[in-house]
């Protein structure tokens, strides 16, 4: 899976605007599967809230372009596979198909697929239940 990174810390609108048109251009000429786009969180903004951020996504969202080449945009702070070592401080760029996708060399896929799969939801449940039943079965005497 070719991923590739934007980190937009330290731009102002119009270069971080311009920078990510930049590299979407690119990724969907070079069949990158996810762009990564790093512009922060907004915490050391001076109105504590990422300006960049709500640009960016609003400026994705408008955009045909992504729609025409078969691209979706993902927040980072989404629950698909494909989005769950971000947080809201990133913004993706995913080739459709692949958002029920993990992201990771083979031992972090197959972690994240043991983990997050519904049998391992099952598993974690299970074992869940084992504990509660060997806690309550106990019975301490002083």
């Amino acid at each position: 899976m070719k991923i590739e990174t934007v980190d937009l810390h330290g731009l102002s609108i119009s270069e971080a605007l311009e920078k990510v048109e930049k590299n979407l251009n690119w990724c969907i000429k070079n069949g990158v599967v996810v762009l990564d786009i790093n512009h922060g969180k907004g915490y050391h903004s001076s109105r504590n809230f990422s300006v960049v951020k709500k640009e960016v996504r609003k400026m994705l969202k408008e955009n045909d372009f992504l729609r025409e080449n078969s691209y979706i945009v993902i927040y980072g702070e989404s629950d698909l596979p494909v989005a769950l070592t971000f947080d809201e401080g990133h913004t993706l760029v995913v080739a459709k198909g692949f958002e029920n996708k993990y992201i990771g060399g083979q031992k972090k896929v197959e972690k994240n697929l043991a983990v997050f799969s519904k049998e391992g939801m099952k598993k974690r449940k299970a074992q869940k239940r084992i504990n509660a039943q060997k806690r309550s079965s106990r019975s301490w005497k002083y």
